[in-house]
């Protein structure tokens, strides 16, 4: 794919295209394999939410994010609310990359908003359900 060569320029990351026509599979990079496992999911849907909308180059550009976040050693939480922080801040990270059109930007920056929201929620209900105790 050569969106994803431009992406990477100088880093050496491959793209496994293998499951992208499978029903349900999920893109993400894995960092065990040094690897970006593209999915169905990095088509844009039929959703209404910012995550569906996105571009493919959109969706590469933020598993570049992680790629280059894991480079500088940042361990990402796996774990529910802050696997959604990470998440918004990847989509950020990503909507500063240079050949993305703006719409790919405002999607990436929904993206963010839409998840630091989420996040807000949880943690919102969590401390309510912590002040009862």
């Amino acid at each position: 794919m050569e969106a994803w060569a431009v992406l990477c320029a100088d880093l050496p990351v491959e793209l496994d295209r293998l499951e992208a026509t499978q029903n349900f599979s999920r893109t993400c990079f894995n960092e065990e394999h040094n690897k970006v496992f593209l999915g169905a999911d990095a088509f844009p849907g039929s959703g209404m939410d910012s995550n569906s909308r996105m571009s493919t180059l959109a969706c590469l550009a933020h598993e570049l994010a992680h790629v280059e976040r894991f480079r500088l050693r940042y361990r990402r939480p796996t774990e529910l609310p802050d696997v959604l922080l990470d998440e918004a801040e990847t989509s950020l990270r990503a909507a500063f990359t240079s050949i993305l059109r703006r719409k790919d930007r405002e999607d990436l920056v929904e993206d963010a908003r839409d998840r630091l929201i989420q996040w807000l929620a949880r943690h919102q209900r969590e401390g309510d359900s912590n002040d009862k105790s």
